[in-house]
């Protein structure tokens, strides 16, 4: 499989990641809304608020895999145009450099990218909970 397939099967797999879980979030957005089915709205708030924290860990472990890929290709190729048969300045070696491992760089950019949108659909979870929270106390008076 070349690299371009691999690039476009990790985005199309993290998008469709990113909207599976605004279609969750939005729906128990839309109950806490109605004020319907709070309690089982609460569970489902802290079940999905979880899921997320681990999928936060992984794709952590997974940057930080992706990271150490592109340092050490980054030093594999700066030596190998350090022993280039012509002599190439400095910023023709990195723009080099960036050409050859610009696709591990846009899978690290991408991976970041979904922990940020996975670290605040947490950020949201949580305020829906305190959402709920406010809801069932204002319903018990």
């Amino acid at each position: 499989m070349s690299d371009k397939n691999k690039i476009l099967q990790l985005d199309e797999y993290l998008g469709s990641q990113r909207t599976e879980w605004t279609g969750k979030i939005t729906g128990l957005a839309n109950d806490i809304k109605a004020g319907t089915n709070l309690e089982e709205v609460s569970s489902l708030t802290l079940s999905y608020r979880q899921i997320l924290v681990e999928n936060l860990a992984s794709i952590n472990t997974r940057i930080r895999s992706q990271k150490t890929t592109v340092d050490k290709l980054y030093k594999q190729k700066w030596i190998e145009y350090y022993n280039y048969d012509y002599k190439l300045s400095d910023k023709q070696k990195e723009k080099f450099i960036d050409a050859d491992i610009g696709e591990d760089r846009q899978i690290l950019s991408m991976l970041e990218t979904q922990m940020q949108f996975i670290e605040a659909s947490v950020k949201t979870l949580d305020n829906m909970g305190f959402a709920i929270k406010n809801r069932l106390d204002m319903s018990r008076y």
